[in-house]
């Protein structure tokens, strides 16, 4: 039995064909955000919510007393659940929110004691929690913070399990919280005070940012402070930034982070701005900061190829692997409309 060399050339130029298709798959696919891959954040299995009030809790008291107070626990799932009750301090976070920290307690979360921190909920069924904060008989100032924070034990079930998996490898895993604010009133003068301690530049794995040492007193916490700066070189205006700091708490201090837009060089820059807090007095910004070549180092080394540009869109290799292939795909094309033209019984 013979074979047709035209018949065998057409069969090659129709696997090329296929092959370069599936080329264009992968480069496509290659091409697709990073953002087609996050995580669908879960459904809520419970909800956790003040007992007899709406939203935060506002307990009134005096030091050395006992305060009394409850909380609802809701299953809002089809299933079973197991749900986790613990105290908290309530500190600053990095981005200018409250952070609920549950360990190491060192705050007013001492003071809190719940009448049962794990609970078991049928489906669609609620139980009411009760609790007291016990006020130290030295306590002053006129406000505390602290909270009660609630976790499903399935996912800390999750978290532990993945935890004990040994290897090179990591895992993004999902952890359904809630917490609910407690503020405790004592008596005394309400009072709200920000200070700015320093500024500065920080690097870090996520790329290099400008750092505002902030310092909130007095004793109410500061809620809606607007912050807007500048940040120049020269008479050059590197970048500009404004945001608004959802809730400052007094005596936790705060680095307030925020990212650098573009890539640090050596040398110094200036910082004006200000911070206008609500109820308190107007903090201006008015300072230098150096960009050292020790900074630029540690950037080059500690920061991932990724972070040290801006974020881009589709890498322009995966275009020009695109166009290659469609202009090879379409002369395959054409050449196999050729040899169909030439030599019909032979591609039948």
């Amino acid at each position: 039995m013979t074979h047709c060399p035209r018949a065998m050339t057409t069969s090659r130029l129709r696997a090329g064909a296929v092959a370069l298709l599936a080329a264009l798959a992968l480069a496509a696919t290659a091409a697709a955000p990073a953002s087609a891959m996050a995580i669908p954040s879960p459904k809520p299995t419970f909800a956790l919510s003040a007992f007899g009030t709406a939203g935060a809790q506002l307990l009134h008291g005096s030091p050395g007393r006992v305060l009394r107070g409850a909380v609802r626990v809701r299953n809002v799932s089809g299933h079973a659940v197991t749900v986790i009750l613990q105290p908290a301090d309530i500190q600053n976070a990095s981005n200018g929110n409250a952070d609920y920290v549950t360990t190491p307690l060192s705050q007013a979360g001492r003071w809190l004691r719940i009448a049962a921190t794990t609970i078991r909920l049928e489906a669609h069924a609620s139980r009411q929690v009760a609790f007291t904060v016990s006020v130290p008989a030295r306590a002053s100032g006129a406000s505390h913070y602290l909270g009660i924070v609630a976790v499903d034990a399935a996912d800390l079930a999750t978290a532990a399990a993945h935890r004990t998996v040994k290897g090179k490898s990591f895992t993004f895993y999902r952890i359904n919280r809630q917490v609910l604010p407690l503020t405790i009133r004592l008596p005394g003068q309400l009072s709200r005070s920000l200070a700015l301690r320093s500024t500065k530049i920080v690097v870090q794995p996520v790329g290099a940012g400008l750092v505002l040492s902030l310092l909130p007193g007095g004793s109410e916490l500061i809620q809606g402070a607007q912050i807007e700066l500048h940040v120049l070189r020269g008479a050059h205006t590197i970048f500009s930034y404004a945001s608004t700091l959802g809730q400052l708490f007094p005596t936790t201090g705060l680095n307030y982070r925020i990212p650098w837009v573009g890539q640090p060089t050596p040398g110094s820059y200036h910082v004006l701005g200000v911070i206008r807090p609500e109820g308190s007095a107007t903090v201006n910004i008015d300072q230098t900061v150096q960009f050292t070549p020790t900074n630029a180092t540690q950037l080059k080394h500690d920061t991932p190829p990724a972070a040290q540009q801006p974020p881009p869109g589709t890498p322009s290799w995966v275009w020009f692997a695109l166009a290659a292939a469609a202009g090879l795909l379409i002369a395959l094309s054409v050449a196999v409309w050729k040899l169909a033209r030439r030599h019909p019984t032979q591609l039948a």
